[in-house]
């Protein structure tokens, strides 16, 4: 089904669409508990471990386990497994690798600067949010901290730059908006990147992830998941953990000023497309609507009510009250 393919609800009841959304979001929500349970096991079993020794500590241990990207790495291929059998009579699994139209270097530069523009967002609306939960005592720093640190450990680089971003796409340009894509190609890029979004369960990382989302659920509905990877990994890595090296060496005004250029000659490319563009946006704009009965039904379901209000659980319980 191509990316222009138009919403057709008529021939779906709604029971119908319940079943489907509940399927794939209980899917995601046993995919992340298989996370929670693979880190906490690790966790548990290197306590027990180090306790033997007479310099034990467990806040070195507890930190030593966060800054591992191992126990990530495994529950991610323990969460892949299981996801492949889960779907296995599906046909969302069978369209995960589909090949669409041919991509072009001109396209993919343009995806990659609007992709990337996002980042200026980020940090603009991180230090709006943090502004005004300031203004009520409180604050989400740890939150844009969790959301944009870097690597310090092998494993965890590994994890965070490579084997998350091909896992995700996976889970989320593939399982995910696959499985929606029968009610509409557009549905489908949308619901996949409100999902993503919320699966990362912070306030702030949410919403850039749901923003990005779009881009890439575009990128793989339109050309193939193996760009929307490339686009995951060269902002993970390239963007994330090897710039930040690069730029280590620099005191922390400066590496501001480079990092804050970047998003800046990113969203300006951006801006600059959009204006060049305007009246082809304009005209698609126009034709890419929703049925909102359709949307209303897919939120009606009650797997995935629960999973907005785990991963709001998540996100509120990242807000510190400050001193």
């Amino acid at each position: 089904m191509s990316y222009d393919s138009q919403t057709n609800v008529k021939q779906w009841n709604k029971k119908e669409i319940r079943k489907n959304t509940g399927k794939l979001v209980r899917g995601v929500l046993i995919y992340e508990l298989i996370m929670f349970v693979t880190i906490i096991t690790d966790v548990t079993l290197k306590i027990i471990i180090y306790s033997r020794n007479v310099d034990f500590n467990v806040d070195k241990v507890l930190d030593k386990a966060v800054r591992s990207g191992t126990s990530s790495i495994i529950s991610v291929f323990l969460g892949l497994i299981f996801l492949f059998v889960y779907f296995r009579k599906s046909d969302c699994r069978k369209l995960i690798f589909y090949t669409g139209e041919k991509m072009t270097g001109l396209s993919f530069l343009i995806l990659l600067t609007v992709f990337m523009s996002a980042q200026a967002a980020f940090s603009i609306l991180g230090g709006g949010m943090e502004l005004g939960f300031n203004q009520f005592g409180y604050s989400i720093l740890g939150e844009i901290e969790d959301a944009s640190s870097n690597s310090s450990t092998v494993s965890m680089l590994l994890y965070a730059s490579f084997i998350g971003p091909v896992s995700e796409e996976i889970i989320f340009r593939g399982f995910v908006m696959r499985g929606f894509e029968k009610y509409g190609a557009r549905y489908a890029v949308v619901m996949s990147a409100v999902i993503f979004g919320l699966f990362h369960g912070n306030l702030i990382q949410s919403i850039f992830a749901g923003l990005v989302g779009l881009v890439l659920g575009y990128t793989a509905m339109k050309y193939s998941i193996k760009w929307a990877v490339l686009l995951h990994i060269i902002n993970n890595f390239v963007f994330g953990d090897l710039l930040t090296r690069l730029l280590s060496g620099m005191n922390e005004s400066l590496q501001s000023m480079v990092l804050y250029g970047i998003e800046g000659a990113f969203l300006a490319g951006t801006v600059v497309l959009m204006l060049m563009k305007k009246t082809e946006i304009r005209e698609k704009m126009k034709g890419i609507k929703i049925d909102r009965g359709l949307l209303g039904v897919t939120f009606s379901s009650i797997w995935l009510l629960i999973f907005i209000a785990f991963q709001l659980f998540q996100g509120i319980s990242g807000i510190e009250k400050l001193n």
